[in-house]
Formats: C-alpha cells, sequence, structure tokens
C-alpha cells in the first residue's frame, strides 16, 4: 500500500498518454504548448498546496506514499499537478480537434455566471477557512479573467470539466479514503465546509475547475499567439 498514491497518479495518466500517438488527434504534436500551460498552472497552485500543507488545511498519509519529498509536498502530489491536468488536457485538446460539436455553446455564459455564483455561495458560506475562502476568491477571479479574455472553445472547455468529474470522482474518491481505512490526502474540516459528497470536500470541485481552467486558458492563449505569428509572417511574406 506504500506506492497506492503513485498509481493513482499513474492509473490516471496511462490512457491518454497511450493515446497521445493516435493517428487521428495527435496530441503529442501540441507538448509544447500543454506543458507549459500545465507548467504554468503547477507553479501558481503548488505555492498555496506547500503553504496549506505547512498550515496544516491538508496533508498527507505517509502510509500509501514512497517516501521522497520536496518543500513539503511529497513526490506523488508533484507528478498529481502532471498526470491529472494532463488527462484533462489530453480530453480537451481531443474534443477540440476531433470537431466534436461544442453543444454547450449556447450556455457559455450561463455556466460563467454559475460558477461565479456557486463560488459567491461557498465565500458567504465559509469565509474565513482557509480552503473554502482561498479557492472561492480564486475561482471569483479566474472566471471574470476568463469571461474579460473569452477564449475559444469555452463550451468545450465547460463539456470536458463535465467529463472528467465521472473520473475524478473516482480519483479523488480513492485519494480521501473511500476505498482504504485511511484516506492518502487527509483534509482539515475545521478550515472548508464540512461537507462531502462520498469522502470528496466539496471544494475540491471548485478546485478542479481552477485547475483545469487555468490550464485551458494558458493553452488557448498559447494557441492563439502562434497563429497570430504565422498570420503576420504571412503577410510579411
Amino acid at each position: 500500500m506504500d506506492s497506492l498514491y503513485l498509481w493513482v497518479n499513474l492509473g490516471a495518466i496511462f490512457f491518454p498518454l497511450l493515446l497521445s500517438f493516435n493517428k487521428w488527434g495527435h496530441f503529442y504534436k501540441r507538448w509544447p504548448a500543454v506543458f507549459i500551460s500545465i507548467g504554468v498552472m503547477a507553479a501558481f497552485i503548488i505555492s498555496w498546496d506547500v503553504l496549506f500543507t505547512i498550515w496544516g488545511v491538508w496533508g498527507f498519509n505517509e502510509e500509501y506514499l514512497l517516501g521522497p519529498s520536496f518543500l513539503h509536498l511529497p513526490l506523488e502530489e508533484w507528478l498529481f499537478f502532471l498526470c491529472i491536468p494532463y488527462s484533462f488536457m489530453f480530453l480537451y485538446d481531443q474534443l477540440v480537434v476531433l470537431k466534436v460539436k461544442n453543444i454547450l455553446a449556447p450556455a457559455e455564459k450561463y455556466l460563467d455566471y454559475s460558477f461565479l455564483i456557486l463560488a459567491v455561495i461557498y465565500l458567504v458560506a465559509g469565509f474565513g477557512n482557509i480552503y473554502t475562502t482561498t479557492i472561492s476568491i480564486l475561482v471569483i477571479l479566474f472566471t471574470l479573467i476568463m469571461v474579460k479574455l473569452n477564449p475559444p472553445n469555452r463550451g468545450i472547455f465547460y463539456l470536458s470539466y463535465l467529463i472528467i468529474l465521472i473520473p475524478f470522482t473516482v480519483v479523488n474518491g480513492v485519494l480521501t479514503g473511500y476505498v482504504t481505512p485511511d484516506p492518502i490526502v487527509w483534509y482539515n474540516d475545521a478550515e472548508n465546509l464540512g461537507i462531502r459528497f462520498l469522502t470528496i470536500p466539496i471544494e475540491d470541485y471548485l478546485y478542479y475547475f481552477l485547475m483545469y481552467g487555468i490550464s485551458y486558458l494558458i493553452y488557448e492563449s498559447i494557441k492563439n499567439q502562434k497563429r497570430l505569428t504565422h498570420f503576420n509572417l504571412f503577410h510579411l511574406i
């Protein structure tokens, strides 16, 4: 059991990584933009992940870890910020590349408002709790920025998020103790709303929205910059 967290990470990325080389989507060709977007997101979120671990907002059960750690975070937590967003970005990218119908396009603004309202409700209900307050404020700010920048395929982003909620719930359920005597990742309920879906603190659904959202926004910004560069070069020629 001392490597369960590692196996959760590997299980999450196994099929997306394997399918990254399929002849239809060619996801590997966009790895530079993907890894830059994930890297920027991880640098931002890991900064307060470290602080939250130090402050006891959450922590890790050594019984399910290999042992190595850096900046108070186990190796598996660092891998988490590669494996989980990679899986999401693979799904999002493939839906775009394979031209899946953007069925949520008419509802984009309503979905934006829904997340804003939900984050405000969390903020009011849990103001002062470190996890609830932090994630609510960050989601509010992020959503406002996303609305302002208006990146393409926002409906596909929301569709990807809704689809990924199923494996997310499985993965996070394992991490929070749904199938083990003790959780791999434990939470101090004094710093959140104390409301859980199965064993998952409900704040985690906003947490994943933020993690995926930052990756998506930066990824589309990089792609847009490349399109502008190619356009300018074309006109120069």
